[in-house]
């Protein structure tokens, strides 16, 4: 079997610790371009309120600076912060279980992480969740987010049908659509954004920790 797991707030915490953090900056950087607002802990909470009901950091960032008529060109800064590194002492907190999981999974399957961005930061992310590399026998990052070719990719390197396949991940969309497209097993992951998101009928399994998956595989 081949288990496939998606990066952010699958197997660690993205939207918990990262976002936050990053938001934040954003937000220093558009006051330090000169947009005018009031109480600044209170206009980071109204960011955070937006990012939480949006599909996508970058789209919460260009209401933000809609709903306070900022200029659209302030967005293309912000979203190079989103992506700079993180501090030296920064920790990236897993999801509950999830470095116990990929061991348990890599002892008697094939692991693979597919995560969409900017490869440097998503590597990163990584490293500070302290994730071991060798858990994975491939690792792909579409910058694009586009993640059904890496999966076609995936199925013909490794000479595997769909239906042996696990696809892990916790926007439906994105991670596990491309999945059912190709005839695999998914498995939405109920964190972050995925705690919002409706589980379509065709999801194989719907978890909210990554300690279920020991009844599924």
């Amino acid at each position: 079997m081949l288990i496939i797991f998606d990066l952010d707030d699958t197997l660690i915490d993205t939207s918990g610790a990262i976002t936050p953090y990053k938001l934040r900056k954003c937000l220093e950087g558009f006051v330090a371009a000169g947009l005018q607002l009031g109480d600044f802990e209170t206009h980071l909470q109204q960011l955070i309120q937006i990012n939480e009901e949006a599909s996508g950091s970058k789209e919460a960032l260009r209401e933000f600076l809609l709903r306070q008529g900022g200029s659209s060109t302030l967005l293309s800064a912000a979203l190079q912060e989103m992506t700079r590194p993180l501090p030296a002492g920064f920790v990236v907190p897993t999801t509950p279980h999830a470095k116990e999981i990929l061991k348990i999974c890599s002892q008697k399957h094939r692991v693979a992480l597919v995560t969409g961005g900017h490869p440097p930061f998503q590597m990163e992310k990584l490293e500070k969740a302290g994730i071991d590399r060798s858990f994975f026998s491939k690792i792909a990052i579409p910058e694009d987010s586009i993640k059904k070719p890496f999966y076609e990719a995936l199925l013909r390197e490794f000479s595997i049908r769909p239906q042996e396949v696990v696809v892990c991940g916790d926007r439906i969309a994105m991670d596990l659509a491309p999945a059912h497209a190709l005839g695999c097993q998914t498995v939405h992951m109920r964190w972050g954004r995925g705690k919002k998101l409706a589980t379509e009928q065709w999801v194989t399994h719907s978890i909210v920790e990554l300690s279920e998956l020991t009844r599924i595989i």
